[in-house]
Formats: structure tokens, sequence, C-alpha cells
């Protein structure tokens, strides 16, 4: 539950019962500059922390992501520092999170690298910790190219249209033209 502060007589902000109660806060209660900061940090921060709880609850996060959610609600300065306690938590770990996230990129939803990379990064995933992983993941781009034709574009090998679109969408997941061009166009020139 949340409580609202007026200062003379004008809205400042909502804050969390429980740091009301805490700093035994109640109407017509004087109270410093310093002391509403105070109360309204920490009652962000509080709030904070348990909407990070609660949308780890339901998936796994990158901490840049999970800042980015935060902020939404809540001030730069307390979304990090949720974020930050979910991650001293055990809560986060953008390493395991990435391995997880790269894999099932590559492997399910049949992306690239580089346009896995690029999804990794979009999470907020530090170079260094892609760079490491995407070195561990082995994989065979033409097979994952031959795949994705099969599945989307069976027509592609014979009808010129069909065969642009795939191109198109292989390009679109980060294939590179002469990987498509090994499988689809074999040694026509486009």
């Amino acid at each position: 539950m949340l409580s609202s502060i007026f200062v003379d007589g004008e809205f400042y902000a909502k804050i969390d019962n429980e740091i009301a109660y805490k700093y035994k806060l109640h109407q017509g209660k004087e109270v410093s500059e310093e002391l509403l900061s105070e109360v309204v940090y920490e009652s962000d921060y509080k709030r904070a922390k348990d909407k990070a709880l609660y949308a780890l609850s339901f998936r796994d996060y990158a901490k840049g992501e999970l800042i980015e959610k935060l902020k939404i609600d809540y001030s730069n300065e307390a979304a990090n520092a949720a974020a930050d306690k979910m991650e001293e938590l055990g809560f986060l770990n953008d390493t395991k999170f990435a391995q997880k996230y790269a894999k099932e990129l590559i492997f399910t939803k049949k992306l690239s690298k580089s346009r896995a990379e690029y999804e990794l990064i979009k999470k907020g995933i530090s170079k260094d910790i892609i760079e490491c992983i995407m070195s561990d993941i082995e994989y065979e781009p033409i097979d994952q190219i031959k795949f994705l034709i099969e599945k989307k574009y069976k027509g592609a090998y014979d009808d010129e249209k069909i065969k642009r679109r795939a191109i198109s969408y292989l390009q679109r997941q980060g294939y590179s033209f002469s990987d498509i061009k090994n499988v689809l166009l074999n040694t026509d020139s486009y």
C-alpha cells in the first residue's frame, strides 16, 4: 500500500506505507527536505526491489534489461540499487543469462551468431561476456540456413520471387550473403 505525501498542500510523492511507518510519518508532521528526500528514495528502492523480485519470478533478465524496466517507474538510483541487490542475492547473473539466451536465439530461433550478438547487446550484456560466450558456441550456419529454407521457403530453389524473399529473410536473421548463396543459389550470381 502507498501513502501520499503533501508539502504545503501540494502533492509531493507516494511512498510505501512500511517506510511511512518506519519514519513515523503522519498527517501534520513537519520534516526537513533532507529527511523527505531520504524517505522518498528508500520507498522507491523498496518498491523497485519488490518489482524486481516479481519480474524475476517469471523469467530471467540481464542486469541492464532489468534496470531499464525498473527505471520506467522508479528513479535511476533506486533502479540501479535494486538491480545490484538482485545480483548480490544471486537472482541476476549476466553470464548465465547470456549463455542461456544465446543458445535459445541460435538453436531455437535459428538466428545467426551475429544477430544473436546484436540481441544480447540490446539486453545490456557487455561485449566481453558476449565474446566469451560466442566463442564457446559451435554451430554450422549452412545447416541453419538449410533448415530455415525447408521450414519457411520450400519453393525458394525453383521460384525467383520466393528466392528473393528467402534471401531477404535470411539476411535479416544475420546470415552472410556468401553462406546464403552457398545454400540457395549454388553457383548462380545474384
